[in-house]
């Protein structure tokens, strides 16, 4: 099988049913004008359309505005695991994120995880995803990403998991190299 060129990351960008899940659904009701405004200036306009897609930097830099305007009196972390749960259920929202979330829940979560490559490709133009399973309830992932934001991937995942039906689910980052991370990923059966 042939390797994908990785892309660049100046050149990286998420689509706009992503921003849409978190802004318009998951964060409904919470978006204060100061937020607002703060989201306008780092290139996210609320007041307008959505942009077909928005370059990742500016979005990574965007979901760190979220958890300083929406959970600032938690550590920085827990702030970004709450937006990781309110990302999830907005996303699920989302036109897309219906028809997702309905496979999601008929999949159960080891058949979730070894559609996750699929899933996640289908967010931005980048994401390269490789699975080891250690059981049938624990894998490994490596991501082609490497994302500053604390607790969010874990806990994004984590719900993903819980949307496929698994019990008590855990993602615990393994390691963090230049250009990539990788997750172990274990539920318990129901």
């Amino acid at each position: 099988m042939k390797q994908a060129t990785p892309v660049p990351l100046e050149l990286r960008i998420v689509y706009s049913q992503v921003v849409e899940g978190l802004l318009q659904h998951g964060l409904s009701g919470r978006v204060s004008p100061r937020l607002q405004k703060r989201l306008k200036q780092a290139g996210v306009d609320v007041e307008k359309p959505l942009l077909p897609t928005y370059p990742v930097v500016m979005w990574s830099h965007c979901l760190r505005i979220i958890v300083e305007e929406t959970w600032p009196g938690l550590p920085l972390e827990e702030g970004f695991r709450q937006l990781a749960a309110a990302h999830v259920e907005g996303y699920g929202r989302t036109f897309i994120g219906r028809a997702v979330f309905g496979v999601m829940r008929l999949l159960g979560p080891r058949r979730l995880v070894l559609r996750l490559p699929q899933t996640l490709r289908a967010t931005d133009n980048y994401t390269e995803v490789q699975l080891v399973e250690k059981s049938p309830t624990e894998f490994e992932m490596r991501m082609n990403s490497v994302l500053d934001c604390p607790g969010y991937s874990e806990a994004l995942f984590e719900n993903m998991l819980r949307v496929g039906g698994a019990e008590s689910p855990k993602v615990t980052t393994l390691s963090v190299e230049e250009d990539h991370t990788t997750y172990l990923l274990t539920w318990k059966e129901r």
